[in-house]
């Protein structure tokens, strides 16, 4: 389990980071705390459907 959570910040950092640089990238005028907010729920939720969903939802695949 603790391996699941260090895997799930690094996941979530990662993907907080590709996000905030899409953006950036996308000349999206956000003011900073709404872009901020943003960047952290996306990597937030997609750091959980990584690491807790997708193997869930894959189980009765493997059998």
């Amino acid at each position: 389990m603790e391996q699941k959570i260090i895997r799930f910040i690094i996941i979530s950092g990662i993907n907080t980071l590709l996000y905030s640089v899409i953006i950036y990238f996308m000349d999206v005028k956000l003011e900073p705390l709404r872009f901020l907010f943003q960047a952290l729920f996306f990597g937030f939720f997609m750091g959980f459907l990584q690491v807790f969903g997708l193997p869930y939802m894959n189980r009765n695949k493997k059998q």
